[in-house]
């Protein structure tokens, strides 16, 4: 009935898995654990074997490192039931009644279901501040704010969804780049998923350092900037991109990527530093926005 599908990259998940094959044991239903390691290091795969001692559950070792979309795309592929509950291995579940709140959806008649994200109210240490400032304003928002605009906050971290609705939006073909459930929405869109969003959220554990997260949100704008001049995002809710096209609009694209080689410096010291801004944050991920589009002519 429930295949429960968790991509693995260098992280311990015996916790997890613990906790997951606990609350799905009490409900009495058919279901699968199935971890698909993407080539972590050697420690964490002995690590993570034990979780094999578990009935139903299992952990597989992928032959080559595909990245989070190829990975998930995979464990898709492996389930063996019509509903799979796709968690990240960084989580844990808020709730103590995770799996049973999810169940009470599947006959709804909804073929997407997103718990939604959370994070701890205690700060991490300063170095890792711009991930948890910027996870607990913009991806710790709640089921009703969600549901206004449904296809705009889809993250594939917590997500109950239908197999084949999965399967079907092939969302490893663009290939193994950072960023890419920026397509995830628009394709839900525009195969005019049946989305709802509830609030069953996890708490995301793995925050990565400031400067390692600044990196990585350079890669997903250049991966939005792919996605959008190569038109795969002609329907979307995407906040950055629709500011982008509206600088675009009014002639503001020079300006901005000058101020961004003008900035950059001093911006990047905030944004890693002991009180980094989201705001500046945000304004920096346009600002880069504008000098891709300007390098690589639209």
């Amino acid at each position: 009935m429930l295949s429960i599908l968790i991509p693995v990259y260098n992280y311990d998940v015996n916790g997890l898995v613990n906790e997951l094959h606990r609350q799905v044991s009490n409900e009495s239903i058919d279901f699968e654990i199935i971890c698909l390691d993407d080539k972590s290091d050697t420690s964490f795969i002995e690590a993570n074997k034990s979780i094999e001692s578990l009935s139903d559950t299992r952990l597989t070792l992928a032959t080559t490192n595909k990245g989070i979309a190829g990975t998930r795309q995979d464990l898709v592929n492996l389930a063996k039931y019509d509903w799979v509950l796709l968690v990240d291995a960084d989580t844990k579940p808020k709730s103590k009644d995770y799996i049973k709140d999810y169940l009470d959806y599947v006959n709804t008649g909804h073929e997407a279901i997103f718990g939604g994200f959370a994070y701890n109210e205690e700060p991490p240490e300063a170095e890792k501040l711009l991930r948890w400032k910027y996870g607990r304003k913009y991806e710790a928002i709640s089921a009703a704010e969600r549901n206004s605009k449904p296809f705009k906050v889809t993250i594939a971290a917590n997500l109950l969804i239908k197999k084949h609705i999965y399967k079907n939006l092939h969302l490893d073909q663009p290939g193994n780049y950072y960023g890419m459930d920026l397509l995830f929405g628009p394709k839900l869109q525009a195969n005019i998923t049946k989305v709802l969003h509830i609030d069953n959220q996890v708490f995301h554990l793995g925050l990565e350092s400031s400067e390692s997260y600044l990196k990585k949100t350079e890669k997903a704008v250049e991966t939005l900037w792919n996605l959008h001049s190569s038109n795969q995002l002609e329907q979307h809710q995407n906040t950055l991109l629709s500011t982008f096209l509206k600088v675009k609009k009014y002639g503001l694209r020079k300006l901005l990527s000058t101020t961004f080689k003008v900035l950059k410096n001093s911006i990047t010291r905030n944004l890693t530093g002991k009180n980094p801004s989201t705001t500046l944050f945000q304004f920096y991920k346009l600002m880069y926005l504008c000098q891709l589009s300007k390098v690589y002519k639209d």
